[in-house]
């Protein structure tokens, strides 16, 4: 038996709540359907408690790769790329032997968006096809392996499946590969006709608390549809193991970079605190990981020592925890998480959401603003919904000093200053990338910074 193979399955926005294993007996049990993804978490660790650490594109892929926290890695906003020299996944298994492959969104390697990735920007990814990032979901383009670029026919997550299988044909050693699709990340109207059937509006119920219109019914509809045809990818996936004889020795992993707003507490998109933004799904089936569903929380930032622990191999980053002995056995997970918005920009900034940090646990969501200000405090076990906000109820006060005081803890345990913004710009040196993402993406809404005085 050769040493255990490794696919992850990233899918881009995709809710944690919106998965058709969960069962929640309070009442939260999604109306999507995923027969694919149930089987894996049937048969693998079920974990209800993923989280992204920093729910947005960049910052939470970085944290995935790296096992590292935004202001650790230097990834604190979209646009901004992975240093070369940062130690990966895929470096650590590039480093073991293993033959290592990215298909798909990348999101990591700065501006402009639409290219293919080069070498340099990709730690470890020994083939990329993909685009940095695109949201052509339909006839669409990607770049092969050689840098050109392949106009392609129809739905993309369907040509992203067709070129992992590609990739698993050639049976070459152990493997790492990765497919990042984009769905259901917006433009939600992205998903194909044929593929939208099986979700009438008229029966869809939003949920407590997102508006009841006939416009979220539809919004809601396109959503749950992406993904159930996300799933569909899944299961071309795991049939393709199957064929090729590589099922049993191949941990599969399906996740997502954060969750989608969708319309709940009046916002969309993502870079809140909210458990629609943050909670994200995490099944991972395959040798060593024995059926369970474990308690806890496993960020994406643990995700790469945990794999690594799952492969008998030196764990990596400078916050994530391996994990691996927790889901060999099924015990509890981490009991709480550090989470924030480093740097707010683009879609957040425009809807008020500023820089936060937060904690998070399995009974409730803490998060303080940039100025010391409590913001947000939700029983999640009460209320699920997060509709009653204790941060400033009276009756709660006790509760925010001791949340408070949890959430200092662990930005002390991070080497987490909390510095604003442009200060964290400046001790990191981006501020030149920084200002040529706001020149290039916002236009005249750029928010420029000073050059550093040297």
């Amino acid at each position: 038996m050769t040493a255990p193979n490794v696919v992850v399955l990233l899918a881009d926005q995709w809710r944690g709540q919106d998965q058709g294993w969960l069962d929640d007996t309070r009442g939260r049990a999604s109306q999507v359907r995923t027969p694919n993804l149930d089987r894996l978490a049937d048969g693998g660790a079920a974990v209800a408690g993923g989280r992204a650490t920093s729910p947005v594109c960049g910052p939470s892929r970085a944290s995935l790769l790296t096992g590292r926290l935004p202001h650790q890695n230097g990834v604190v906003a979209n646009d901004l790329p992975l240093a070369p020299h940062v130690d990966t996944l895929a470096t650590a298994l590039s480093g073991a032997g293993y033959r290592t492959g990215w298909i798909g969104k990348w999101h990591l390697a700065g501006l402009p968006r639409d290219k293919w990735v080069p070498p340099a920007a990709r730690p470890g990814i020994g083939r990329y096809v993909g685009v940095d990032c695109s949201h052509d979901h339909i006839d669409g383009h990607y770049y092969a392996g050689d840098g050109s670029r392949v106009d392609f026919t129809g739905y993309e997550p369907e040509v992203q499946t067709d070129l992992a299988v590609e990739f698993l044909e050639e049976r070459n050693g152990p493997f790492f590969l990765t497919v990042s699709y984009n769905p259901p990340h917006d433009p939600y109207d992205s998903v194909p006709e044929r593929l939208r059937t099986g979700y009438p509006a008229g029966v869809l119920r939003p949920p407590p608390n997102t508006p009841d219109t006939s416009g979220q019914r539809e919004v809601q509809r396109l959503y749950y549809s992406a993904i159930t045809a996300v799933d569909a990818q899944i299961g071309r996936i795991v049939g393709a193991l199957d064929r090729l004889g590589l099922r049993q020795n191949t941990i599969i992993v399906v996740t997502s970079d954060h969750g989608d707003l969708l319309g709940a507490h009046g916002l969309r998109a993502k870079q809140s605190p909210y458990a629609e933004a943050v909670r994200v799904p995490m099944v991972i089936n395959g040798p060593g990981v024995p059926a369970s569903r474990p308690t806890g929380l496993l960020g994406l930032v643990d995700l790469a020592p945990t794999l690594l622990g799952l492969l008998g191999l030196p764990p990596i980053g400078a916050y994530g925890r391996d994990l691996s002995d927790e889901l060999r056995s099924g015990a509890p997970l981490r009991p709480e998480l550090l989470i924030g918005n480093w740097v707010s920009f683009d879609n957040g900034y425009d809807q008020g959401i500023g820089e936060w940090r937060g904690l998070i646990t399995t009974e409730l969501t803490y998060a303080r603003t940039a100025d010391g200000r409590p913001w947000l405090l939700f029983d999640d076990l009460t209320d699920p919904w997060q509709l009653d906000n204790l941060a400033t109820d009276p009756a709660s006060a006790g509760r925010v000093t001791e949340a408070d005081a949890r959430l200092a803890a662990l930005l002390a345990q991070a080497g987490d200053t909390f510095a604003p913004a442009d200060r964290l710009l400046t001790d990191l040196g981006l501020v030149e990338d920084w200002n040529a993402r706001e020149r290039a993406l916002r236009g005249d809404r750029a928010r420029l910074l000073p050059p550093p005085t040297r």
